[in-house]
C-alpha cells in the first residue's frame, strides 16, 4: 500500500512538472490553476486535521482567499499588477482582515479566537508556504534565466529522497528515525534519501541551462573558479539542504496526523494518503530554495 502512494504520488507531481514546463503564453493559466486545486485540496485537509481536534476553521474563506492570493502571485510574475516590497505585505494584511470581518459578521463569540487562529494557521502553513513553489516556477531572472529549470531541480532532489529512503529503508533500514512520530522512517533510510538527492544535485546543477550558469557564477564568487566540478559541489550541497528540510517538513505533517489521530489525511487520490501527504516535503524546502535563487540573482 504504501508502495502504492509513493507511485501514485509520483505521477501527481510529474503531471505538475509537465504542466509548469509546457505552459506557454495564453496555456500558462493552467499553472495558478493547478497550483490553486492541489493547495486548496491539501488546506481541505488540514482544516480536517483541526476538526479532529475539535476546531472550527472557515473552510469557504479559507479556499476562496487561497484562489485569489495564488492568481495575485501569478498576476505580478506577468507584470500585470506592480511590484514592490509594501505590496508584498498587502495579501498578509487581507488575509487577517477578511478572516476577523467573516468571524465578526458570524457572531459565533465563543470560539471566534481559535477560528482565527486555525484558519490563518492552515493558510499560513499550507498556502503561503505552497506558494513559493509558484514563485519558483514563475520566475524569470537576468540573461532569460527560466525559474522552471531551478522547479524541475527542485522537484527532483527533493522526491528522490522520498523513494530513495522508503525502498533503501524498507529493506535495509533497522533504526527507527523517530518512532513516535512515523513508525516506518529509519535513519538509514533518511541518510539514503540525502546521499542520493546529493549525488543528483551534483549531476543536474552542471546540467540544467540556467542552474547552471547561476551556479557558475556563485561559484566563481565564493570559490573562486567556475568549472564543472564546483558547481557539482554545490549542487550536492543544495542536493543536501533540501533533504534535510523535505525529511523535517514530512515529520512535523506526520506529528499533525498524530495529533488528530489520523493516519492519513485524506484519501481523495485513489491509492495516495492525500494532497498534504504529496506536498509535505515541499513546504519548508520551498522558501529556501527561492530564498537561494534571490541571492544567486545578486551574484
Amino acid at each position: 500500500m504504501l508502495r502504492l502512494r509513493i507511485v501514485s504520488s509520483c505521477v501527481l507531481v510529474a503531471s505538475i512538472v509537465l504542466i509548469v514546463w509546457f505552459s506557454r503564453g495564453w496555456s500558462s493559466v493552467f499553472i495558478p490553476i493547478g497550483f490553486s486545486v492541489l493547495g486548496t485540496t491539501a488546506l481541505l485537509e488540514f482544516y480536517h486535521l483541526m476538526e479532529q481536534k475539535g476546531f472550527q476553521p472557515m473552510r469557504l474563506w479559507g479556499c476562496a482567499f487561497s484562489v485569489v492570493y495564488v492568481f495575485f502571485l501569478y498576476l505580478v510574475a506577468l507584470n500585470k499588477l506592480p511590484k514592490g516590497e509594501e505590496l508584498a505585505l498587502i495579501p498578509m494584511y487581507l488575509a487577517v482582515f477578511t478572516a476577523a470581518l467573516v468571524i465578526t459578521f458570524r457572531g459565533q463569540i465563543d470560539n471566534a479566537l481559535s477560528t482565527l487562529a486555525v484558519s490563518l494557521a492552515g493558510f499560513l502553513y499550507i498556502i503561503w508556504l505552497l506558494s513559493f513553489n509558484l514563485r519558483i516556477v514563475l520566475w524569470r531572472g537576468v540573461d532569460e534565466l527560466d525559474g522552471r529549470y531551478f522547479f524541475v531541480f527542485f522537484v527532483v532532489l527533493l522526491k528522490s529522497t522520498d523513494i530513495a529512503a522508503y525502498f533503501y529503508g524498507s529493506r535495509f533500514g533497522r533504526r527507527k528515525l523517530a518512532a513516535h512520530i512515523s513508525p516506518h522512517k529509519t535513519v538509514e533510510g533518511a541518510i539514503a534519501g540525502l546521499l542520493t538527492s546529493a549525488l543528483l544535485g551534483a549531476l543536474l546543477a552542471p546540467s540544467l541551462a540556467s542552474v547552471r550558469l547561476f551556479y557558475g557564477r556563485l561559484s566563481a564568487n565564493v570559490l573562486g573558479m567556475d568549472t564543472l566540478w564546483s558547481v557539482a559541489l554545490l549542487g550536492a550541497l543544495t542536493g543536501v539542504l533540501l533533504s534535510v528540510l523535505g525529511q523535517l517538513s514530512d515529520l512535523a505533517e506526520s506529528v499533525w496526523k498524530r495529533c488528530a489521530n489520523v493516519k492519513d489525511s485524506a484519501g481523495y487520490i485513489p491509492g495516495m494518503g492525500g494532497a498534504l501527504d504529496v506536498l509535505d516535503s515541499f513546504l519548508f524546502s520551498a522558501p529556501v530554495m527561492y530564498l537561494l535563487m534571490k541571492i544567486l540573482e545578486r551574484q
